[in-house]
């Protein structure tokens, strides 16, 4: 009976507002079932305490919980900063690039070439010129010049086609963009053609498709845009 009163006289002590009367009881027999020589007064202190814990605790176990991560977006003004640049350790492994085995290897490989010979930016209906190193002529390599007719892209297997009419005869090249072959690449005239494939001009007059050997490059002031190409007629 003893129990019972002290109990009776701790939970008038307590404000009931704040906790519920199965916690009051709960932390009210636990403290008498260790201490049943306590006060009243140092009982609603260590009440208090055990609640102030509790909340703690809880608190503590919502912050530990993991957000879901959203999709980051990136504005234009970030898009220069997400290009890896070769001195980054971008090419170090697969998982750094997030791709397969063998889309890891084939990059790696373009990035190597790309080191070792300048690949410019061309469309098709650009005239270029490319020298290609071939061991059965004296010289050990051949300058082929003509417009560009057709360009694949297809990693390390990209290709383009450059036609020109020589001696009397339309001749066509194709050229494997990273092919250890190709000593360099360069643009003497950049513009473009209203279709990506210049099939049709094989069915054209020959005009339309003769460059001289000796073509000097025109210098391109616009940076931003690929102008046009004009016909004279």
């Amino acid at each position: 009976m003893a129990a019972w009163t002290r109990l009776k006289n701790l939970l008038q002590c307590l404000p009931t507002s704040n906790n519920s009367v199965q916690n009051l009881l709960f932390y009210g027999l636990r403290s008498f079932a260790s201490s049943p020589a306590t006060k009243p007064a140092q009982a609603v202190k260590s009440l208090e305490t055990s609640d102030d814990s509790g909340e703690a605790s809880v608190r503590k176990s919502h912050k530990s919980k993991k957000k879901i991560s959203r999709r980051p977006r990136f504005s234009k003004r970030h898009l220069k900063k997400m290009q890896p640049s070769p001195e980054e350790e971008y090419y170090a492994s697969p998982k750094q690039m997030k791709t397969d085995l063998l889309n890891f290897l084939e990059r790696r490989d373009m990035h190597e070439r790309s080191k070792v010979i300048d690949i410019p930016y061309f469309t098709s209906g650009s005239i270029m010129a490319v020298i290609k190193s071939d061991p059965h002529i004296k010289r050990g390599s051949t300058r082929f010049v003509g417009i560009c007719i057709a360009k694949n892209n297809n990693r390390l297997g990209s290709t383009f086609i450059l036609r020109n009419f020589i001696d009397g005869q339309g001749i066509e090249m194709m050229y494997e963009t990273y092919s250890p072959l190709v000593q360099k690449i360069e643009v003497l005239k950049l513009e473009r053609r209203r279709k990506s494939k210049l099939y049709y001009l094989r069915d054209k007059m020959p005009s339309e498709y003769t460059f001289k050997q000796s073509f000097k490059p025109v210098k391109h002031h616009n940076e931003k845009t690929v102008p046009i190409y004009k016909r004279k007629y």
